[in-house]
């Protein structure tokens, strides 16, 4: 039985800060969760301001102060993905430590993983996708600690993105300072990449946004002052018959905007659409290319081959898109080789840039759930979960190999490029400094699975027992 609105509520949503991602620190696009929450929750007469961290911080810990809003809150919510959990729980902490009435919400892929870890920070749980209950748990008439809704949620009914909530970003003449426009014209992927958490967290349903509702949303950007835009999309040409129409609306509006969004490599080979996307000023193509190691890509069960990849890559360059590559390092596959070659590759195809991630087990992935049964996570501090760290026992190279080849992709894409070189080598020098006791312990580690013939030849066939990743479980828990 429903209860009554007692009254409009004051809501701080958060979007936490990374411990340390040097990329993720200067980004200012927002993630899409909390703008989408709190539209809605405005368009329901909440008042709403949302905190992205990098911009704005919500909590000073050196003084234990929060941000003067959070102290006003009724509400405090946050949108929490794995690397950034334990400071949505730092201040969830402080929230509650300050003010203990205060009710605390947590949503994000992270905590829809693992719920029962977030309860212990606050007061309930959205499990999933939260639209179609978030208005009914800030009225009170939801009160479960977790809240799970198996109902589908409609894209079409998200109302378009109120970015006045934004805390930190300037307005002028009512127009924000964002250079890019965050859009999302669908939701979820078809497909189900072992390391991938979207289809854990939306299901395997791909759900596309009405076209006339996407260039309503855009056309509306425009007007504000937008000329360019990120479509957040998982895979923007995942139903290419849809994608086309959307495409076709965009090139006769004619607008002076460039965007960019996440495609996967087989949109090369559909002609039709290239030339869409180029009319319709698509500038940068984000591909998950991950490996040329095919024993890799099958483990990762990315339904693409080798020669895809190569001869896509070729065709996007050609018709002059700018192409971002990104590279996955850590297959149980893969050896010093096998990286060593995809690292080769990625220089060799022209690729405009490149992006290079060390193999990751996000909870409520398959390959999280593989590893933990087999007890190969060695680090469960949610801190270092963003790619820059071997965090399980690999299978045919040791961990510090693997880190060290992470470090040797960057600088061997990069070596011709001044501008990028220095970045990068800026960025791994405050990487090293943030990282000190990390490195020391894979060093540690690694030399301890010498002394136990840790060996390409042996590699996990050897019993290795698990008092040494015990060992270091516990050094680099907190």
């Amino acid at each position: 039985m429903k209860t009554e609105r007692k009254r409009d509520m004051k809501i701080a949503l958060i979007e936490p800060k990374p411990f340390f991602n040097s990329y993720y620190f200067w980004r200012k696009l927002p993630l899409l969760g909390n703008l989408i929450i709190g539209s809605i929750l405005k368009e329901n007469g909440h008042e709403v301001k949302v905190f992205k961290e990098n911009i704005i911080p919500a909590y000073n810990e050196k003084n234990d102060e929060l941000h003067p809003y959070l102290k006003e809150a009724d509400i405090v919510g946050f949108s929490t993905i794995t690397h950034t959990a334990k400071r949505a729980y730092q201040i969830a902490d402080a929230v509650k430590r300050q003010f203990p009435s205060k009710k605390v919400i947590f949503g994000g892929s992270h905590v829809s993983a693992l719920p029962e870890e977030a309860l212990l920070h606050g007061d309930q749980v959205v499990v999933g996708e939260a639209e179609n209950v978030i208005n009914d748990i800030i009225d009170g008439n939801i009160t479960e600690s977790i809240v799970r809704d198996t109902r589908n949620v409609d894209i079409n009914d998200i109302p378009i993105l109120d970015l006045s909530m934004m805390e930190g970003f300037k307005f002028r003449n009512g127009k924000i300072n964002m250079k890019v426009a965050p859009i999302m014209a669908s939701r979820g992927c078809p497909y189900d990449c072992k390391f991938c958490s979207v289809t854990r967290m939306f299901g395997r349903r791909y759900k596309v946004k009405d076209s006339d509702l996407v260039m309503e949303e855009v056309l509306k950007r425009y007007n504000e002052g937008f000329r360019k835009a990120f479509f957040y999309d998982d895979n923007f040409a995942a139903i290419p018959s849809k994608t086309k129409v959307f495409l076709e609306k965009l090139v006769r509006a004619n607008l002076d905007f460039t965007w960019s969004s996440q495609f996967r490599i087989e949109v090369a080979k559909d002609k039709e659409m290239l030339d869409l996307l180029k009319r319709a000023k698509c500038t940068t193509l984000f591909i998950g290319v991950e490996s040329i190691n095919p024993k890799a890509l099958e483990d990762f069960n990315k339904n693409e081959s080798v020669e895809d990849v190569k001869t896509g890559i070729k065709t996007l360059l050609d018709y002059g898109f700018y192409v971002h590559s990104m590279f996955i390092m850590g297959a149980d596959s893969d050896t010093e080789e096998t990286i060593e070659e995809t690292i080769k590759f990625s220089k060799q195809s022209k690729t405009s840039t490149a992006q290079y991630s060390i193999l990751f087990p996000i909870p409520g992935t398959r390959l999280y759930d593989e590893l933990i049964k087999k007890d190969r996570i060695f680090v469960k501090n949610w801190n270092y979960y963003y790619g820059s760290h071997i965090l399980f026992l690999p299978k045919k190279i040791t961990p510090i190999k693997l880190q060290k080849k992470f470090f040797h992709a960057y600088k061997y894409f990069y070596r011709n490029n001044i501008v990028y070189w220095v970045v990068s080598r800026l960025g791994f020098f405050l990487w090293k400094l943030h990282n000190r006791k990390y490195m020391k312990y894979i060093r540690y580690f690694s030399k301890q699975l010498f002394k136990k013939g840790y060996t390409k030849k042996k590699s996990l066939s050897l019993d290795l027992g698990n008092l040494q990743v015990n060992e270091l479980k516990v050094k680099l828990l907190s």
